[in-house]
């Protein structure tokens, strides 16, 4: 009786810590507390930053074509061969903006995709 009472226990204690994770990239922008509120109250929000993790941003060489003028929103300090998110860049995502930012010291440059392109 003992050894089912402490499985009960066991396999509660080990959902309720499962059904707690979240991807620790959105530990960068956000409390445990605010994501679990958010995937409780507003899954469809949650579900996007979840997505917006891996499109929101891309990062590539400055195009050199002619008439490829890109117009930068500012410069970032990062090294461009690490993994990076608009979370860890900090990052706000606009509805229907992309934003584009030069890699400080390179030739690269950092793409911000649109809400309204994620959201697709």
């Amino acid at each position: 009786m003992k050894k089912l009472l402490y499985l009960l226990v066991l396999t509660f204690f080990i959902s309720a810590t499962y059904a707690q994770d979240h991807d620790p990239r959105l530990l960068e922008g956000y409390t445990q507390t605010e994501l679990d509120k958010m995937k409780a109250d507003q899954p469809e929000q949650y579900s996007f930053l979840l997505a917006a993790l891996d499109k929101a941003i891309f990062i590539g060489p400055i195009p050199t074509q002619k008439g490829k003028d890109v117009k930068f929103d500012g410069e970032l300090d990062i090294d461009p061969s690490e993994d990076h998110t608009f979370l860890s860049l900090g990052i706000e995502l606009k509805e229907n903006t992309y934003q584009y930012f030069k890699v400080t010291g390179t030739d690269q440059m950092v793409g911000v995709l649109p809400k309204s392109l994620i959201k697709k």
